[in-house]
């Protein structure tokens, strides 16, 4: 899966270079994880590897940022969302002089890194290759899943002014190219040792999560399935229990997996049964608090239908952005404004799934190079941090159509509410 990355955001005044000082105070370290993809033990251990990095003194907070929808440009995404609900972090019309960021972004994948005028400075973002340098850091982990070791080492690639990319030059003379072997030989062995050390501790993290949950994993299921039974509302129909039972026979598969693992001395060695499990729990943990979410929604929690009204607005009003004289978008979008004024009906998630069912065909007749690009090759399916109410029962949302919309052979086979 590919990642792209976006150039990093630097400081409008240019100010001569100075060495970087090694910090002697920790930075702040805060996390904005839209895209839900860091847990509190994640956190914890991109802070404690931030905090025990040299970086320079300039720096004194270290943000990092997820997105589960990257848009056109994620610099824009995230400049956007910082200027609107993070204004702490901007000054102008660029970050704080102080401040050092770590993005990732989904939908389509991406990865950035920016700075405020002082760290830009120190961390030699203005030096050729530096910002690809930081980013080829992450990349690998990224596509493998591993957001907690991508973003520590893009952190550590940030702190190393000697990591750049290199580009091709001229042939160099014979003892430039030896000593360029020998640091991109320490260099590596460092990057390798980091990451056992890290990739170690993630399987560590998994092990303790699966001890945690596969005892509750059977009574979960049982609850969460009677629950669904229980929901007499349109989004909760058969496409929905569809969803839940594949989820479940994916953790029935994994059964013999997890009770094997109650037996091993030694975690390590078992890393790919380890992953298995994991995902195969955590997905069921994942939707059973997304049906939670789905019943509270239903049952008149106008925060929970506030949140999910206005998320849907967003997306429509995305797609209208893209097509201004589009005229059913534009009713689209003050059908679902004055359905935001109206949280406490009581026929009201059969009145939000009638929008879907009619945002639906909407979406699928926008022309082709509207759509923002997709490199996933699945929907948001329930269980997976992307999922909303109505997604495979009702609609598929503008933001997550591109790669269906260009790709019929793939939607034909996917049920109809992801089809177009």
């Amino acid at each position: 899966m590919r990642w792209v990355p976006c150039a990093a955001a630097v400081g409008l005044l240019a100010v001569a270079s100075a060495p970087a000082a090694i910090a002697e105070e920790k930075p702040a370290v805060e996390f904005l994880d839209h895209a839900q993809i860091l847990s509190t033990s994640d956190e914890e251990a991109i802070k404690s590897q931030a905090q025990s990095m040299h970086l320079p003194d300039s720096v004194h907070e270290v943000l990092y940022a997820t997105y589960p929808n990257s848009g056109e440009e994620f610099s824009r995404t995230l400049f956007h969302d910082l200027e609107r609900e993070h204004p702490q972090f901007i000054s102008g019309s660029g970050l704080q002089k102080n401040v050092l960021v770590i993005a990732v972004g989904f939908e389509p994948n991406s990865m950035a890194v920016h700075c405020g005028t002082e760290v830009c400075q120190d961390i030699k973002i203005y030096d050729e290759g530096r910002v690809d340098g930081i980013l080829d850091q992450m990349r690998s982990a990224l596509a493998d899943d591993d957001y907690t070791i991508g973003m520590i080492l893009a952190t550590r690639a940030a702190a190393d002014t000697t990591v750049r990319r290199q580009y091709t030059q001229d042939m160099p003379t014979w003892s430039v190219f030896i000593a360029a072997t020998m640091v991109l030989v320490v260099l590596g062995a460092v990057g390798l040792i980091t990451y056992l050390f890290i990739r170690r501790a993630r399987v560590r993290k998994r092990f303790d999560y699966i001890k945690g949950a596969r005892d509750g994993a059977e009574e979960l299921i049982k609850r969460t399935e009677a629950r669904i039974d229980a929901l007499h509302s349109p989004l909760a129909g058969d496409y929905l229990k569809v969803q839940w039972r594949s989820l479940v026979n994916q953790y029935t598969d994994a059964r013999p997996t997890l009770k094997a693992l109650e037996d091993i001395q030694d975690y390590s060695l078992h890393a790919a049964s380890i992953k298995e499990a994991y995902k195969a729990l955590k997905q069921i943990n994942t939707a059973a608090a997304q049906i939670d979410s789905l019943e509270n929604f239903c049952a008149g929690d106008t925060a929970v239908r506030a949140g999910e009204v206005q998320w849907l607005l967003g997306d429509a009003q995305a797609a209208l952005s893209r097509q201004p004289d589009n005229a059913s978008l534009r009713e689209m979008t003050q059908r679902v404004s004055k359905l935001s004024q109206d949280l406490s009906r009581d026929d009201f998630d059969f009145a939000f799934a009638r929008l879907l069912e009619d945002y639906h065909p909407l979406v699928g007749a926008l022309p082709e190079r509207l759509y923002p690009q997709r490199d996933r090759k699945t929907p948001p399916l329930l269980g997976t941090p992307e999922w909303r109410p109505g997604m495979g029962t009702h609609y598929m949302p503008y933001r997550f159509a591109g790669f269906w919309v260009a790709n019929n052979n793939v939607s034909s086979q996917l049920p109809d509410p992801y089809r177009f």
